[in-house]
């Protein structure tokens, strides 16, 4: 299969979700959730998979891809910007938890899970064979605390972001999300395959060479978890988001929008 051939079944599939939105409650608005994603792809065999297993990456919990697909050939990641009538609206809110935001992130991920379910069947039908990591059942998640127990590592079977990074789409920021040439406001997936697909080039050497670190994140974190100088604190992040899902039922993302690199990347390269 091609690459071009490979994105035409992204189109189609993106194209026929027919979930894709939200309606407020209280307010006669529906807002469609996500935009088409970027797609990229890396070779099975990249050295950085065999990377990532290392304990200052990911750790040993991690897995090549290799080994959830003995035929893999290539991994593909995908990023879905949110819509700028989602990013708009929870750009502007002042409360803890907004109610744009409680909407859109929490059907995001069925709406990622449908786009999913599409493409394989149209891959499958064209003899392509898929692997996802992420829903597979034995996928593991061990948090490991910090040498100082300040902050907490989650070491897991497979990453998405980490995928999306050997795959071309971006780097991380200080709040470790991936900043894409769309931003970082958004959601990922990623899959192996055993189709040959032509890597994407990475313009990139560094982990955080897309982030101007300019400490926005910082400021708009409510739960002081982003240091000026430093990555988001895990522990506290957690803590602070499950205060606010205990709170409101909600979600908080504050990080992801009012930031430089909501919707593009600052220090991409032109």
């Amino acid at each position: 299969m091609t690459n071009e051939r490979f994105l035409e079944l992204v189109k189609e599939s993106f194209e026929a979700l027919e979930n894709n939105s939200v309606t407020l409650s209280g307010e006669d608005v529906t807002l469609q959730v996500l935009d088409a994603p970027l797609t990229g792809f890396a070779a099975a065999d990249d050295p950085l998979f065999v990377q990532y297993s290392e304990p200052e990456a990911i750790g040993p919990e991690f897995r090549a891809p290799a080994v959830f697909m003995q035929e893999a050939r290539s991994v593909v990641g995908f990023f879905f910007p949110f819509t700028e009538e989602v990013r708009s609206r929870v750009r502007r809110e002042t409360e803890l938890a907004s109610p744009t935001w409680k909407a859109a992130y929490g059907c995001n991920f069925a709406v990622v899970d449908m786009f999913l379910d599409g493409l394989v069947s149209r891959l499958e039908e064209e003899g392509v064979r898929v692997v996802q990591p992420n829903r597979a059942p034995d996928f593991e998640r061990k948090a490991v605390p910090t040498a100082d127990g300040e902050d907490v590592h989650f070491s897991v079977s497979w990453s998405n972001r980490h995928a999306m990074y050997a795959a071309g789409l971006g780097t991380f920021g200080m709040h470790r999300h991936l900043i894409t040439e769309k931003g970082c406001c958004g959601t990922t997936a990623s899959f192996i395959t055993d189709a040959e697909l032509t890597p994407t080039r990475r313009e990139y050497t560094d982990i955080y060479e897309w982030c101007i670190r300019c400490g926005k994140c910082s400021d708009r974190c409510p739960g002081s978890a982003i240091p000026k100088n430093g990555l988001r604190n895990l522990k506290k992040c957690s803590a602070h988001g499950g205060a606010v899902r205990e709170q409101f039922g909600g979600f908080c993302g504050k990080c992801l929008t009012g930031v430089p690199c909501e919707d593009k990347a600052p220090a991409r390269p032109e």
